[in-house]
């Protein structure tokens, strides 16, 4: 195929030779914006991802504890964006928060941070089987609870081994 279009581009009259290089910088050009804005993408993404090793005297979690001892090396994801409908369908909401998995060691941790899209994609998977109407009133503290009970199991299917122990919501707010 290029050696078809070189072949053309050599017979082929000067003004069309023309335009058809034109064409081929324009189109360059546009490849090259679509790369650069993909990397200042996927940078804001990354750089949104925080990692932290919280003490026990430190950040939200020092009230917090697991049969296995204090948080040791937490991985946390901010900024996380999830639809969620009413059960008529009528109306979304979108559920905004950040999620801090404990890892149980640095391996844990590495597996993790690797997987990031893995991890947000479980988190749309098992909300799809949330509504709105389940994240308010009376039945809310159930429903966070059976969130993250679904959702550390999703984890234990995906990362056997290398699953987080304990799953927290930090900064829940639905508009």
């Amino acid at each position: 195929m290029l050696r078809d279009f070189l072949d053309w581009l050599r017979t082929a009259p000067y003004e069309k030779r023309q335009k058809a290089l034109m064409l081929l910088g324009v189109g360059l050009i546009v490849l090259l914006a679509a790369v650069i804005s993909t990397v200042i993408i996927l940078r804001a993404q990354h750089s949104s991802t925080q990692v932290s090793h919280l003490q026990d005297s430190e950040g939200a979690h020092s009230a917090e504890t697991h049969p296995k001892g204090p948080y040791s090396i937490s991985y946390e994801i901010n900024q996380i964006s999830m639809a969620v409908m009413n059960r008529k369908g009528t109306k979304t909401a979108y559920a905004q928060f950040s999620l801090v998995l404990d890892c149980p060691d640095e391996e844990s941790h590495k597996t993790l941070s690797m997987n990031r899209a893995k991890l947000l994609d479980a988190i749309f998977v098992v909300g799809g089987g949330f509504y709105l109407e389940d994240f308010q009133g009376d039945k809310a503290a159930k429903s966070f609870e059976k969130f993250k009970k679904d959702l550390l199991q999703k984890y234990e299917a995906d990362f056997h081994a290398q699953a987080p122990r304990e799953i927290s919501l930090k900064d829940w707010f639905v508009n």
